[in-house]
C-alpha cells in the first residue's frame, strides 16, 4: 500500500489520538502526578465518548456520497498573500504593543491574546491553507515556517500546531508529502511544540520545572485528565453557563479553574471536560456525535480550497482533544465548514444502498 494513497487524516484519526492521549495520560499520572492512577470512570467515559464519535463519522461515510463541489474562484493569488503578509504585520505589532516575546515572559503571555491576535491568528491560518490549497507553489512553504515562528512567539504550543499541523495535511492531501518529506515534516512539527511548550512552561514565574520536554507532555496530559477526572461527579451542574461564555465574554477555563479546583488558575479539561461540566453524560453525547458526523461531512467535499478548510478543522480538533472546546475563535472555523457544506447542499445526497 502506497503511503500517498492511505488516508491518514480522516476522522476517525481523532480516536486514535485521543486513546493515544489517553494513554500519555495513564502513564503520566503513575510517574507524574498522582499518587493513585486515572479511575475507571473517566477511562470509560472517553472510550465511550470515541465510540459515538466513530458511529457518527461511520454513518456518513457509508451513507452519504458527492457528486460534485462548486469552485470558490474569487479569491486571487495576489489577495491571498497580502491578507497573509497582513496577518503577519500584525501579529508582529500585537508583540511591539505588550512589550516584549510572550515566548520568554510569563507576565507577557498572560496578555498575549489580545483583540489584535484574534484577528491576526485566524486569519493567518485559513488564508495560508487556502494558499496551499489553491496556488501550491514552493516558495509558498516559507510563509508557513515564518507564520509558525512569529505565532510561536505567543508562547502558545497549539498555534505552532494549529500552523504546521494544518499546513501539512493540506499539502498531504494536495499529494506534495513524500514518505521522507512527510518524516522531516512531522519531526519539526513535534520538536517545534516541545521547545515551545518547554521554554514557555521555564518562563512562568514562581515555578520551577524539572521535567525534561518530553517528560513535561506527559505530565500535562496527566493533569488534564486529572482535570477531567475531577469534572465528572460534577457533571451537568453548570447548566450551559460554560457554553453561554464562550459565545459571550469571560474565560471558560479561568471558570473551570474557580469551579472544579477552588483557585484562580486557567485550566485545560480535555475535549470532554466543559461540556461534560455544563450537560452531563447526555450533552457529551451529542458533541461527539456531532463532531463525527460534521468532520466526516466536511471531510467528503474537501475540494479546492475545501482541502485547507477541512485541514484546519481536523487539526484544531486534535488540538482540543487536550485544551478543550472553548475557544470561540475556533468554533468560527467550523462555521467556515459549515458555510462549505451549505455552499455544496445540492451535490450532497443519500446513497440508495
Amino acid at each position: 500500500m502506497k503511503f500517498e494513497k492511505v488516508d491518514f487524516f480522516q476522522p476517525l484519526l481523532v480516536v486514535v489520538a485521543i486513546l493515544a492521549f489517553l494513554g500519555m495520560g495513564y502513564i503520566g499520572s503513575f510517574n507524574y502526578r498522582f499518587e493513585n492512577p486515572l479511575k475507571l470512570k473517566v477511562i470509560l467515559t472517553i472510550v465511550f465518548s470515541c465510540i459515538i464519535f466513530a458511529a457518527g463519522a461511520i454513518f456518513v461515510k457509508y451513507k452519504i456520497s458527492v457528486d460534485e463541489t462548486k469552485k470558490l474562484d474569487f479569491l486571487s493569488e495576489k489577495l491571498i498573500v497580502s491578507l497573509v503578509i497582513i496577518a503577519l504585520i500584525l501579529q508582529t505589532l500585537n508583540m511591539v504593543l505588550i512589550g516584549g516575546i510572550p515566548l520568554f515572559n510569563s507576565v507577557l503571555k498572560s496578555n498575549a491574546t489580545t483583540n489584535i491576535w484574534r484577528i491576526a491568528y485566524p486569519l493567518f491560518l485559513i488564508m495560508i491553507n487556502v494558499l496551499l490549497a489553491k496556488y501550491y507553489n514552493k516558495k509558498y512553504l516559507l510563509l508557513v515556517v515564518l507564520g509558525a515562528l512569529i505565532f510561536g512567539l505567543n508562547g502558545y504550543r497549539t498555534s505552532v500546531l494549529g500552523i504546521l499541523g494544518s499546513s501539512f495535511i493540506t499539502l498531504f492531501y494536495l499529494k506534495k508529502i513524500s514518505r521522507k518529506l512527510g518524516i522531516v515534516f512531522i519531526a519539526i512539527i513535534v520538536v517545534g511544540m516541545l521547545a515551545v511548550g518547554y521554554i514557555a512552561s521555564q518562563s512562568i514565574a514562581n515555578q520551577h520545572w524539572t521535567l525534561n520536554p518530553l517528560e513535561l507532555v506527559f505530565y500535562r496530559a496527566a493533569f488534564t485528565l486529572e482535570v477531567f477526572e475531577k469534572i465528572i461527579p460534577l457533571g451537568g451542574t453548570t447548566h450551559g453557563h460554560i457554553l453561554s461564555m464562550i459565545f459571550s465574554s469571560g474565560s471558560p477555563r479561568t471558570f473551570i479553574g474557580q469551579y472544579v479546583l477552588h483557585y484562580d488558575v486557567c485550566l485545560t479539561s480535555t475535549l470532554f471536560g466543559p461540556v461534560y461540566l455544563d450537560f452531563g453524560l447526555v450533552g457529551l453525547t451529542v458533541q461527539m456525535l456531532f463532531m463525527g458526523v460534521f468532520l466526516q461531512l466536511v471531510h467528503k467535499i474537501k475540494k479546492g480550497i475545501g482541502v485547507g478548510i477541512y485541514s484546519i478543522i481536523i487539526t484544531h480538533t486534535l488540538i482540543w482533544i487536550e485544551t478543550g472546546p472553548t475557544d470561540i475563535m475556533i468554533w468560527f472555523l467550523y462555521l467556515l465548514g459549515l458555510i462549505l457544506i451549505i455552499i455544496n447542499f445540492n451535490y450532497i445526497k443519500l446513497n440508495k444502498n
